[in-house]
């Protein structure tokens, strides 16, 4: 019971179904989500025959995301960020995305791709090294002293 001079709960059973009635009448928002359910995966590779990254992965259904683009050409140059895009899963949580790497060609540069959860949330990070845009074809393996 609840003593209204002193403001506090006399009887520690009454305290106990008051906080299991609170517990049960929670919105589900309130609710703890599973960090599976949450959770952002993303795979990213060069695109042959372009300049460009794909990027593959798993998030919560229906949910915005947004992919960034880092670029570090050097130990002694800030990063740089090259691309920033508004994604979105599809209705079983499956997102993919083609990202252009202008400006930064430099070949052995490190790209950083970024997916994070809109407006907050967890997110998911890889790095790809940049190499020519395509697969090696016979005129690159003519020896040089016959060119």
């Amino acid at each position: 019971m609840y003593d209204a001079a002193t403001m506090q709960l006399r009887n520690p059973l009454s305290f106990a179904i008051l906080a299991a009635t609170a517990a049960l009448c929670a919105p589900a928002g309130a609710q703890t989500a599973d960090p599976a359910a949450t959770r952002i995966t993303l795979t990213a590779t060069r695109a042959v025959g372009t300049e460009a990254v794909k990027i593959t992965g798993s998030a919560p259904a229906a949910r915005p995301l947004e992919a960034s683009l880092y670029a570090t050409f050097s130990r002694d140059l800030p990063t740089v960020l090259l691309s920033r895009r508004s994604i979105s899963t599809d209705a079983t949580g499956r997102y993919d995305a083609t990202l252009p790497i202008a400006p930064g060609f430099f070949r052995n540069a490190i790209l950083t791709v970024v997916v994070d959860a809109v407006p907050a949330g967890n997110g998911a990070r890889t790095t790809v090294i940049v190499g020519a845009p395509n697969v090696s074809a016979p005129p690159d393996d003519i020896p040089a002293s016959v060119h």
